[in-house]
């Protein structure tokens, strides 16, 4: 690319065209969508169509956990749709840390000097790490030996409120995207829908448990299994 050495008015003058010697250095072209992230989340689309009568056979029931804690017994009940339940919340991993990743809802310090692929495989792979986390301690401060009914239940409902966390957060993220919303009011509007139902989803399993469980049981078991990973992973957003 030709660049002029002087201003226009000058470059002309006595009849002479004054040019630069160099060429201009080129233009920095914004930031492109990751590519591995984009063929993850199409994958889970082509998986998501295959799976489409899973989807709409289950998601009655995990409505219904919205509305009464009962509804948890009746799912886990069901030996298929606990099992289409499940498969559809693993799907959901890929999508979902996607939107961590391009709305920066998981962007702590460590990560800000990393793009693309990379910054989304590590956004991926913590947030698995913060679910085996939870898996972890779950079954290492309740032994299957010792641990009631209620627990398993609980511990499974994370898996309906996940995918409900979705169903709310994939189509806000959708129409962001397409109103070209500013990264700001992205975070907060995602941020608060999380919020939300993780709230509804500490709620629900209390009374899960409040079933066959004293007041101190329930209150450990969401202190352990729930607010410390949680707060870890929030921790490690802000602080590291």
């Amino acid at each position: 690319m030709i660049v002029l050495a002087r201003p226009i008015g000058e470059a002309f003058r006595q009849g002479t065209l004054h040019l630069a010697t160099e060429a201009a250095p080129p233009v920095e072209s914004a930031g492109s969508t990751p590519f591995l992230a984009t063929a993850m989340v199409v994958v889970f689309t082509l998986l998501s169509i295959l799976l489409l009568d899973n989807v709409l056979n289950v998601l009655p029931y995990l409505l219904a956990n919205l509305r009464r804690s009962r509804a948890a017994a009746e799912l886990e009940g069901n030996v298929r749709r606990s099992r289409d339940r499940n498969i559809i919340a693993m799907m959901l991993v890929i999508p979902f840390t996607y939107i961590l990743d391009r709305f920066s809802l998981f962007n702590p310090p460590f990560l800000r000097e990393i793009d693309g692929d990379v910054h989304f495989l590590l956004v991926f792979g913590v947030f698995l790490a913060y679910v085996f986390l939870r898996m972890v301690l779950f079954y290492l401060l309740f032994p299957g030996r010792r641990r009631p009914d209620s627990y398993q239940m609980a511990r499974k409902a994370s898996y309906t409120f996940f995918i409900l966390m979705n169903l709310l957060v994939l189509p806000t993220a959708w129409i962001l995207s397409i109103f070209h919303a500013p990264t700001a009011t992205g975070i907060w509007v995602l941020t608060g829908e999380i919020a939300v139902v993780y709230l509804v989803h500490l709620f629900r399993k209390a009374q899960i448990l409040s079933q066959s469980c004293s007041p101190l049981s329930v209150f450990l078991y969401l202190c352990g299994l729930e607010l410390l990973p949680t707060g870890l992973y929030v921790a490690s957003a802000l602080i590291v």
